[in-house]
């Protein structure tokens, strides 16, 4: 059924104009809080669509770690936040033990003071976890991560074993390295958004293949080389089939240097793209859905009922302006919250119910503007109230916030701890360093020292894997694109011979980046499909060079 438009507006971020319709509105009276047997509606956002998710992403520094020493114990530990921030970092196992008291830093709150301004002061003085990593083994260079073992520069992931350089909700996979998106694959390389893989390289968009290197959207085959758009195939090279023999030989001569380059000149030209990747979802829009419900203006989200505005969700129920949540229901503004019930703008909380502008908080019950706490009910600004006092101070605080301007709105951007340089902001929606201080981000400035090393080595230096020795684990390589140096661990050094891969001449951020870039905007363009013609929803720009075909047209092309 068609939205109604019940108000348009421009966003002051931005200036783009953006609607809110009818069924926004029905959204935000389901999310309203009741205090006191009071609701209070939730406001029309101020920000349009993007800029609100903009504004979460910039609390997300996923990738970059450094070393410093934790303030409890002054132990070196790893951590997302440089030595030089403004704020009090533990050990995350201390952090989660009983030697602190995160109800020391209690306070009333201050009715002559705006929210925010109060709140960013707690958040400084309370401890913060020095990454993000629950019931992993021998991982520690690994942040918003779960169930990890043996695993080394991975984010965003869970359930893996003896990986490097994956990310981006990769999970149950195995001896892969380099790969983006991934889950349940094994011994693979450079792959992104594919699953159910082993022995690969290069793959994009494929499922359920063996032994398949350098292919776009291939399901269920087995070797195949610079593939696309094939699905039980066996012994095919650039969508030709050969003998088992003809292939075994010809294969041995074919490479590429990258797989944009095979993107670029083969994809492209040749391969058919289906306009939206919406799969057995119902009444729902955006891209990348799976398995979803009345799932509206969303984007990479699976098991997901009645939500809006949602990014990189799984099994949310009845959720707005959402980015990274798993499990939840009745969520509004928030960022990377697990397992909650009725929360709204709430950073990093998990197992709570009813908690309001938290961060850090966990197993609790009824709490607002709280910071690390942990199995509490009945708190505000750490500290504790009887339900009753709980109920009243609350709604003046929320009456107090309409009156400043910040009722309904997610914590701004200013107050982060991260530099927007360093959070996953930058990666879906760039600024350089003059845009993101006149929009109000902060800008990271800290330089990590140069890696200890016996040497540096050239890319365009570096031997066949056949002929590096041992002595490549005591020297650093020198990104032939940014002149970053950056060094090879044993394990990622096994996993190349063991596959004959060479070794990479790029920063393991430029790599990420690039697998990145094969993803599209997370816009949604008017275009004409290039079969039939018919109007349709993309995330393919007109000005795109791919073959975009509408769902009826590539299914018919694709699987006849």
């Amino acid at each position: 059924m068609q939205e109604k438009i019940i108000e348009t507006k421009q966003c002051p971020h931005c200036w783009a104009s953006f609607d809110i319709t009818d069924k926004d509105i029905e959204m935000y009276d389901k999310l309203s809080p009741v205090i006191w047997n009071k609701k209070y509606p939730l406001l029309h956002p101020t920000f349009c669509p993007d800029c609100r998710n903009q504004r979460r992403f910039s609390f997300r520094n996923e990738r970059n770690l450094y070393k410093r020493p934790c303030d409890f114990s002054w132990k070196e530990i790893v951590s997302i936040y440089h030595p030089q921030q403004q704020c009090k970092v533990y050990d995350q196992h201390i952090r989660r033990s009983d030697q602190r008291n995160p109800f020391d830093y209690g306070r009333a709150f201050d009715f002559t003071k705006p929210f925010f301004e109060q709140y960013d002061q707690l958040s400084i003085e309370c401890p913060r976890p020095c990454v993000m990593n629950q019931s992993s083994q021998n991982s520690d260079y690994t942040n918003h991560c779960v169930y990890n073992k043996n695993c080394y520069m991975c984010f965003d992931v869970g359930y893996n074993e003896d990986c490097q350089y994956i990310s981006n909700f990769s999970i149950y996979n195995k001896n892969c390295t380099d790969c983006l998106a991934i889950q349940h694959c094994e011994n693979s390389y450079e792959c992104t958004d594919s699953k159910h893989d082993t022995s690969c390289s290069y793959l994009y968009r494929c499922d359920n293949c063996y032994d398949v290197h350098f292919a776009y959207h291939c399901k269920d085959c087995s070797d195949c080389f610079g593939c696309r758009n094939l699905h039980h195939k066996r012994y095919h090279i650039f969508n030709t089939p050969y003998s088992k023999e003809d292939y075994l030989e010809k294969i041995q001569t074919l490479t590429f240097k990258d797989f944009k380059t095979f993107y670029d000149q083969y994809v492209v030209p040749h391969a058919i793209q289906k306009n939206l990747h919406i799969l057995l979802s119902e009444n729902s829009s955006g891209d990348n859905l799976e398995n979803d419900k009345d799932v509206q203006f969303s984007f990479t989200a699976f098991g997901s009922h009645d939500c809006r505005y949602c990014y990189d969700c799984g099994d949310m129920k009845i959720a707005c302006d959402v980015t990274e949540p798993y499990i939840g229901e009745g969520h509004y503004e928030t960022h990377a919250c697990n397992k909650n019930t009725k929360i709204i703008g709430c950073n990093k909380c998990f197992e709570n119910t009813n908690v309001y502008y938290c961060q850090y908080c966990r197993n609790s019950n009824h709490l607002f503007g709280c910071f690390g706490l942990r199995n509490q009910e009945y708190c505000i600004f750490n500290k504790q109230y009887t339900k009753a006092e709980y109920e009243e101070v609350v709604g003046q605080i929320i009456t107090h916030m309409q009156t400043t301007g910040e009722r309904g709105e997610y914590f701004p951007s200013s107050v982060s701890t991260f530099g927007y340089n360093e959070t996953v902001a930058n990666e879906y929606y760039p600024l350089d360093k003059e845009e993101a201080l006149k929009q109000w981000f902060n800008r990271n400035t800290y330089e990590p020292p140069f890696p200890k090393v016996e040497k540096t080595l050239q890319a365009n230096e570096i031997p066949s894997i056949k002929e590096i020795s041992d002595a490549i684990l005591d020297q650093a390589i020198v990104c032939e694109a940014t002149w970053k140096p950056f060094r090879i661990t044993r394990p990622e050094l096994e996993f190349y011979r063991k596959h004959d891969l060479p070794l990479p001449k790029l920063h393991p951020d430029v790599r990420h980046l690039a697998r990145m870039a094969l993803r599209n905007p997370r816009k949604i363009r008017d275009r004409k499909c290039m079969k039939c013609g018919v109007d349709m929803k993309t995330s393919y720009s007109p000005e795109r060079k791919e073959i975009v075909y509408c769902e009826k047209c590539y299914d018919k092309e694709v699987y006849g």
